[in-house]
């Protein structure tokens, strides 16, 4: 299956959940998961939408909402792929961000419903885990009674996307970069091998300076 999760630091929460006005404010870069992992200053504002604050310094106690998008987008919608399971990872800077899980929400960019409840959301050591919850497959009626997500529960052709609201901490030392990649996670049954593949891709790396 392909798919290509994206990151994006905003000044607010629940921007743009149906659209994809933030996809343009990587055009200038040729790559822009390889280009931001290698630097991430790379990412010119000057033509990111005004609520795209990735680069900008932050003062201490500011709130930034990070947006991580988990894309269902080119899936095929009868899951002819087999997907098991999908979820997102995201690396945050623990030292010098507060993150409160009961914040974390999750959208339906198609509906703009919020889907939260669909996902087990964790955060432990600095890493933000949302993986879809378990009830949300159906058996493929094989004899090892394997399971695939059931696309009339879980709809696929869409981004689901997660707003993570962190606080930036009092005591972080001035000119200290606050630095955020992410990740999407897909395990998909292999028919032909009858093994469990788990491909993951990593997102654009995101900065702010305080």
């Amino acid at each position: 299956p392909e798919f290509n999760p994206e990151k994006y630091i905003l000044n607010e929460k629940e921007f743009d959940l149906t659209g994809t006005k933030l996809l343009d404010d990587d055009s200038e870069l040729t790559d822009k998961v390889a280009d931001t992992n290698k630097d991430p200053y790379a990412d010119k504002a000057n033509n990111n939408e005004a609520q795209n604050i990735n680069t900008k310094t932050l003062k201490k106690g500011d709130q930034v909402v990070y947006q991580v998008w988990l894309d269902t987008t080119k899936f095929n919608k009868d899951n002819k792929d087999y997907i098991q399971s999908v979820g997102v990872t995201d690396k945050y800077d623990s030292e010098n961000l507060d993150i409160n899980v009961a914040d974390i929400k999750a959208y339906d960019s198609v509906t703009g419903a919020d889907v939260t409840s669909k996902f087990d959301i964790t955060v432990a050591n600095g890493v933000i885990t949302a993986t879809l919850k378990d009830g949300f497959t159906k058996s493929l009626g094989d004899a090892e009674n394997t399971q695939v997500i059931d696309t009339t529960k879980f709809e696929f052709g869409r981004y689901y996307k997660f707003d993570i609201p962190a606080t930036v901490k009092e005591d972080v030392p001035g000119g200290a970069d606050i630095e955020n990649t992410a990740a999407q996670v897909v395990n998909y049954y292999n028919p032909t091998t009858k093994k469990v593949e788990k491909p993951n891709k990593p997102t654009e790396k995101r900065v702010n300076s305080v």
